[in-house]
């Protein structure tokens, strides 16, 4: 009849070329994060073994978090990236949502008198009505660029 059957994966990612130290990966992820000026100094730190590196830190900006995260995959000999970094939480949600606000009245492509801005929990939530999907995008990414928000939740309707 039918038996149990177990499958063994033992997949090792080889890279060509001479196969780099963890050591030598842990300086050039230094480097990378040394010599990046989105990044705060001394906000990140990074951890490798066997060519998985582990980032832990915290960071302003989600972006940051994930830029982070972008420039250490891309260094040499790094199989994987376990992101830990968080995101500082905001002085107070009402100071953030008034940032928000004040930066979609900043930008030119908004008209921001139909928005609405909640936060709550590293993440904003925006109400109300836009003009175009370049204007939903830039919303999203102005409430984003605030300190603490870790995620944005769009609930814009696109009304020509």
């Amino acid at each position: 009849m039918y038996g149990v059957r177990a499958v063994a994966n033992d997949l090792e990612v080889r890279l060509p070329g001479m196969p780099r130290s963890d050591d030598d990966i842990a300086r050039a992820i230094a480097h990378v994060l040394e010599w990046n000026v989105s990044i705060p100094p001394d906000r990140v730190k990074a951890r490798v073994q066997a060519g998985i590196v582990t980032l832990e830190g915290q960071v302003d900006h989600d972006f940051q978090r994930r830029e982070v995260e972008r420039m250490v995959r891309n260094v040499r000999g790094v199989v994987n990236v376990v992101n830990l970094v968080s995101v500082r939480p905001p002085v107070s949600p009402a100071r953030v949502e008034e940032e928000i606000e004040q930066e979609l009245k900043r930008v030119a492509e908004i008209d921001a008198r139909h928005i609405k801005v909640e936060v709550s929990d590293h993440t904003a939530r925006l109400y109300g009505n836009v003009h175009s999907l370049n204007e939903l995008r830039a919303a999203a990414s102005a409430a984003a660029a605030a300190p603490g928000v870790a995620q944005v939740e769009t609930h814009l309707v696109v009304t020509p």
